[in-house]
């Protein structure tokens, strides 16, 4: 098996910054500069706030709290709003790295993950320098955000990235990444390997451990996301760019079994994508109440170019016709796809050579129909990929932007539009 270098992380604590848990306090360390290109305030940057990060990964606690997690530089920190965004506690840093860099661009970034019983798990990857594989650390609070247990490393060898969870109602963590594990074995013995395999895990500990760490499918594409979602029967849904014969970067859906040994899917379309490279460009998925999964993405194969959607009523096994979506004179890019309470929300990113808007789109029927599209925040600044959250059957936009910062906007319940911001 192939080896790579961990880049040395180091550990620190909230109270090293001078965290005291208030909204309005200060972190005593100096500040990082901002990353190149950032416009936000000295302020917002020399406290760490979300709106100096140029990725955010939200996600809501059970009790409607929501916490995200981003790096500045080379310090992944962890905030809270109980307002809607409108104020964040005071950062947590949870480790800096000393050697490489941490992921938090494009696809990869840092992550969190809020448990039923108030346990929150943070994700985020390093890797060295000017490479392009990793390895993946968590930690874990149990005191409500205000501390976290030192990082460890999912695996110790092989190189990981694109992390990705899922809980079930049961309180089951499962993880999906990206491993090179046997890509480095295979380069190791003079062998060709295209791309990475998938991998699965899981933690009935709250995360504290994980069991069944396996590679269970070669030949991802290995630099676009996976995207996760718990299908209708508790078991998660997860969705990759796969490496098909040819170099083919088209898409692969597939459910994992309840003991975590075999996936059970299929390939979503044949949009004949041959490119010897990477598109950094991963799906989106989600699963509705009544066990339909829903996939969105990009392509620029031979069969088809733009942003696509499609759904599967079979568990997988086929998927609906490819329905384009997106303007294709503003470079559409990076679609998402979210349930709540009935409804499918679909935004992506365009930009007409002067301003990025994100488009909305809304579907009460499953996806047989789409709502026009309707611009819900727009910026003329450089800006990261949108998200989508929800909670209790509220769904929002999660957003950060260089020049105005971090903003969560809610989504319509109907085909009004929204008033962009």
């Amino acid at each position: 098996m192939g080896s790579m270098a961990i880049p040395r992380v180091i550990i620190i604590s909230a109270a090293a910054f001078g965290v005291s848990g208030g909204a309005d306090a200060e972190l005593g360390a100096p500040a990082p500069a901002p990353a190149e290109g950032h416009r936000h305030s000295a302020l917002a940057c020399a406290e760490r706030k979300p709106d100096c990060a140029a990725t955010v990964n939200p996600a809501y606690d059970a009790k409607g709290k929501l916490w995200v997690a981003y790096a500045i530089e080379k310090t992944v920190y962890v905030a809270s709003s109980a307002d809607g965004a409108k104020s964040f506690s005071a950062p947590v840093a949870i480790a800096s790295v000393s050697d490489g860099v941490i992921d938090a661009h494009g696809d990869a970034r840092p992550k969190i993950v809020p448990l039923d019983d108030g346990t929150l798990l943070a994700s985020y990857t390093t890797r060295p320098d000017k490479q392009m594989i990793g390895t993946i650390f968590t930690a874990r609070s149990t005191d409500g955000g205000k501390s976290f247990s030192p990082p460890q490393a999912l695996l110790a060898s092989g190189g990981q990235r694109f992390e990705t969870f899922v809980v079930t109602p049961k309180g089951r963590l499962y993880a999906g990444w990206l491993d090179k594990t046997n890509a480095l074995k295979a380069k190791a013995e003079g062998k060709e390997f295209e791309g990475s395999g998938v991998a699965f895990a899981w933690s009935d500990d709250k995360g504290q451990s994980f069991a069944g760490k396996k590679i269970l499918m070669d030949h991802a594409c290995e630099c676009c996301r996976m995207s996760a979602a718990l299908d209708r029967d508790g078991l998660p849904v997860f969705l990759w760019r796969q490496v098909f014969d040819g170099n083919v970067r088209d898409h692969y859906a597939a459910k994992l079994s309840a003991d975590g040994a075999t996936l059970t899917g299929g390939r979503v379309s044949d949009d004949n994508w041959a490119i010897n490279s990477c598109p950094h460009h991963g799906p989106s998925l989600a699963v509705d109440a009544h066990g339909g999964w829903h996939a969105v993405w990009f392509t620029k194969g031979k069969n088809r170019q733009g942003l696509f959607y499609a759904h599967s009523e079979d568990s997988g096994k086929s998927f609906s016709s490819p329905e384009k979506f997106g303007d294709d004179a503003k470079a559409p890019g990076h679609p998402v796809v979210l349930g709540a309470k009935g409804r499918l929300y679909r935004v992506w990113k365009e930009f007409d050579g002067t301003t990025t808007t994100i488009p909305l789109q809304l579907s009460r029927d499953g996806g047989k129909s789409w709502s026009a599209p309707k611009i819900l925040a727009q910026t003329d600044d450089a800006s990261d990929h949108p998200e989508l959250v929800a909670y209790k059957g509220a769904a929002y936009l999660s957003w950060v932007t260089h020049k105005e910062g971090y903003r969560l906007l809610p989504l319509p319940r109907d085909e009004k539009s929204a008033a962009v911001r």
